[in-house]
């Protein structure tokens, strides 16, 4: 979509932001569908368009019938630090990240398990993705990454905030193929906690081809007001919170991972 064609359905900043109300309970799994449904077709609309080669006659046709697609959408929106309606958090559930969302048209939709501790997370990578020709770009690969630590990190006990991220990457990600993204908690030293990870092909789980270690610091509750403060107080997702009650605040530090990925 043209640029000029994007900034002409920007949607003027609301005097009061209105807390977001969720649909009734009979509707809400109905509109997660249609919501996820959405995302999927737009995810197949990037591919299509990154792959196309289409005539200038065609591109600007698409490009129009787009645009007139947008009103529907920016009728009634949230604003920047609203909740999304659809979200649980109790439950981890958000449509609307950037990594695992299937809600979200720029999220790989990764998918995670998570077992004794170890996070595992199943995606393939389209043309979308692509760096060097053939294979994902090396930035998609933290992405992906960050995610997985950050939420082992959380199902730890506490949520923490990525303050460095180590990336050593030992051979290109092919589009196209099946990968494994596996992180675990290595160490917990009061508020900073440390998660190790690779990416590896599913076919070749023992070969990493990226390995990453993440540093997560949960901030002080004095810091917690100060980032998230804005956004009408913490929700449970917040650093800094207990992801449940009960959790005791300090964990238990894991071993390090082998070389070896689990792909448990």
């Amino acid at each position: 979509m043209p640029r000029q064609a994007a900034a002409a359905q920007a949607r003027p900043a609301r005097e009061e932001s209105a807390p977001s109300t969720p649909p009734p309970a009979d509707g809400l799994a109905a509109q997660r569908d249609a919501a996820a449904q959405l995302g999927a077709a737009l995810r197949a609309l990037t591919d299509a368009s990154v792959r196309t080669l289409a005539s200038t006659a065609t591109l600007l046709d698409v490009a129009a019938r787009i645009t007139e697609c947008l009103p529907a959408l920016t009728a009634d929106q949230r604003d920047v630090g609203d909740p999304a309606p659809l979200d649980d958090p109790a439950a981890k559930l958000w449509l609307y990240n950037p990594v695992i969302g299937r809600a979200n048209p720029i999220a790989p939709w990764l998918e995670t398990t998570l077992v004794d501790g170890v996070l595992t997370g199943r995606a393939t990578l389209g043309l979308p993705y692509q760096g060097p020709r053939g294979y994902v770009h090396g930035g998609v690969s933290a992405l992906l990454l960050d995610q997985v630590l950050g939420d082992v990190v959380s199902a730890s006990g506490r949520s923490g905030l990525t303050v460095s991220l180590s990336t050593r990457y030992r051979g290109p990600i092919p589009l196209l193929a099946p990968l494994l993204v596996v992180g675990r908690v290595v160490e917990v030293a009061d508020r900073k906690i440390t998660a190790a990870g690779t990416i590896a092909l599913e076919s070749e789980p023992d070969r990493p081809l990226v390995e990453g270690v993440g540093v997560f610091v949960v901030p002080r509750p004095d810091q917690a007001a100060r980032l998230f403060g804005a956004f009408g107080g913490p929700a449970r997702d917040t650093p800094g919170t207990p992801d449940t009650p009960g959790v005791p605040a300090a964990v238990p530090a894991l071993a390090v991972p082998p070389t070896s990925p689990s792909t448990t």
